[in-house]
């Protein structure tokens, strides 16, 4: 594959950021910051220059020998000796501290000097306990621009996954229908919308006395704090650290109210606008006209004063989803009960794996066709157990249980993008899944370059987890998904939505743009136990959220059909 410009460009920013943490000179540091500039603002890719007798590097402002000799063996390679060497000098998880808001490679130098700062989690830790503003040069507003920063990146702060706030939203909204006068009770805002995480909590209340409403929910079990109380809103903390909001409504307004506090906000003005070139004035009340309600006791009737059918939570985005109801183009949505199988599971892969009898038996319960099992294999020394457990496979199938077994494989993709298996032995698997857990670092061009060859394997069917990411804990792998969801669409590999909430990798972007690109998704829980099939629905919220449908998902197709697909790849 040919080097692009942002590519060769990506590798000298690397450099120039790795020169500035190491201490190198202002001017050296510069230079490099120049030529990248110029490389990627050039109309003519390098790769090409570098073939033409007639052009010559040097002429580029600021590119002297030296440097057109690097950008040439970048074109060319696609790395740089220089970046590796400079890698192996810095710690490698202090380039991730220089992504964070106000802090570049200077400054995160200086609290790898002073405090020891590592990575983002030793960053974290240092800044919790207030250590960073004791720094020269910092102090505690940029202490606290440094913690926004990394909450920012990781996804940390208030935020919840969707798994662990909906308990709290269950049980607020058990507590409100337990009061005599609560006609409704549903918890709104992103947790209605099935967002991967969840901030506060919003949950909206129809009830005939609204200050009883307001106070029974401050008895709520768990308060820790009451912030506000009142006959429309009252405001808590549970659990020491989650908010959560009640709005007390009339009956007349719930749809327009559940419609408003649902959002998302740029959803709620987009319909905000079109209700007014209509004549119309929309807000959590109702739909009115001049002074007359139209419409508001249900979000059917809210949608449909503006022309338009319901729109699912999931798509409230303003991703195109209005234009879409409009002309009566939106998608028919994935449901858990399309799901014929499970592609993605492990058994007795540690102290708390289930056993092949085990997860075979909750699959059976679930009424899936199928389970892939996909043990993993990192080197060539794991073909033994592999072959061990296809055996077993082959004797469960032998039974007749109903349930079709696939021997399968989740095999390391390498840091050169070959796989850890030999051909030999994939060509026995009925479906291969290739992921990375090891060597995460790389910066964007190689780690992409190495994802797109692992792809273009002709045994490989699935990518795994594709970005790496564990919400909360693990930053997603500097990866071009638009570059792996092209790649995937030339070779004919589907793109796995882990649907275990810590992970829902891929997110609801990559998730839409695969499917206009025609890529299969499999919607696959990585399970490692009997109870982590249950994963399945976070996985589905996350497809209904990129606008999938049934046809978008490889493992709604029948057995039948499955297997005819695997073979004909």
């Amino acid at each position: 594959m040919a080097v692009s410009n942002s590519e060769i460009a990506a590798v000298l920013d690397e450099v120039a950021a790795l020169l500035e943490i190491s201490g190198a000179s202002f001017f050296r540091v510069r230079a490099y910051e120049t030529a990248s500039r110029v490389v990627r603002d050039l109309s003519r890719p390098v790769s090409r220059m570098i073939k033409d007798p007639d052009a010559d590097l040097t002429e580029l402002p600021g590119v002297g020998k030296d440097l057109a000799s690097k950008i040439t063996e970048i074109a060319t390679t696609g790395d740089l000796p220089l970046r590796r060497e400079l890698e192996e000098q810095v710690p490698t998880g202090l380039m991730d501290v220089t992504k964070i808001a106000g802090l570049g490679p200077r400054k995160a130098y200086a609290l790898y000097l002073a405090l020891g700062v590592t990575d983002l989690d030793s960053l974290l830790e240092a800044a919790r306990s207030g250590k960073v503003k004791t720094v020269k040069g910092f102090g505690p507003k940029t202490e606290a621009n440094i913690l926004e920063g990394i909450y920012a990146v990781k996804g940390l702060g208030r935020r919840l996954l969707w798994s662990d706030a909906e308990p709290i939203a269950a049980r607020v909204v058990e507590h409100m229908k337990a009061l005599a006068g609560v006609e409704r009770a549903v918890a709104a805002g992103s947790f209605r919308r099935l967002k991967d995480t969840v901030g506060d909590l919003d949950v909206l209340v129809v009830c005939a006395d609204a200050e009883a409403a307001g106070e029974h929910f401050v008895s709520l079990p768990g308060v820790t704090r009451v912030i506000a109380r009142g006959p429309t809103r009252s405001s808590v903390v549970v659990d020491d650290g989650v908010q959560v909001d009640i709005r007390v409504v009339e009956a007349g307004s719930w749809g327009s109210a559940l419609q408003y506090f649902t959002g998302s906000q740029a959803h709620s003005i987009a319909l905000r606008s079109m209700a007014l070139r209509k004549g119309l004035k929309l807000n959590e009340y109702g739909v009115f006209r001049e002074e007359d309600r139209v419409a508001g006791e249900t979000e059917e009737d809210v949608y449909a004063s503006l022309g338009l059918p319901w729109i699912a939570p999931e798509l409230r985005e303003n991703r195109g989803e209005i234009s879409a109801a409009f002309e009566g183009s939106l998608p028919s949505l994935v449901e858990l009960r399309d799901i014929r199988g499970d592609l993605h599971v492990h058994v007795e892969t540690g102290e708390d794996g289930g056993t092949l009898a085990e997860i075979v038996k909750a699959a059976r319960r679930k009424g899936y066709l199928y389970i892939a099992v996909t043990n993993r294999a990192g080197s060539e020394a794991d073909g033994k157990a592999l072959l061990e457990t296809w055996k077993r496979i082959d004797r469960v199938n032998q039974t007749g249980s109903g349930l079709h077994v696939l021997r399968g494989v989740e095999v390391e993709i390498l840091s050169s993008g070959t796989l850890a298996l030999r051909d030999e032995l994939l060509s026995h698997a009925d479906i291969v899944v290739a992921a990375i857990h090891t060597d995460t670092r790389m910066n964007r061009p190689r780690m992409t370059r190495r994802v797109i060859k692992a792809m273009s394997h002709r045994h490989v069917d699935v990518l795994a987890h594709p970005t790496g990411r564990v919400l909360g804990e693990t930053l997603p792998y500097q990866v071009s998904m638009d570059e792996v969801i092209a790649a995937a669409a030339r070779y004919d590999v589907a793109l796995e939505l882990n649907a275990c909430p810590r992970r829902l990798d891929i997110d609801d972007l990559a998730c839409h743009s695969a499917r206009d690109h025609g890529v299969k998704i499999v919607v696959a829980t990585d399970a490692h136990s009997a109870r982590e099939l249950d994963y399945m629905r976070f996985g589905i919220h996350q497809a209904r959220r990129g606008w999938l449908e049934k046809g978008d998902v490889l493992n709604t197709m029948t057995y039948r059909s499955l297997v005819k697909y695997l073979r004909h790849r």
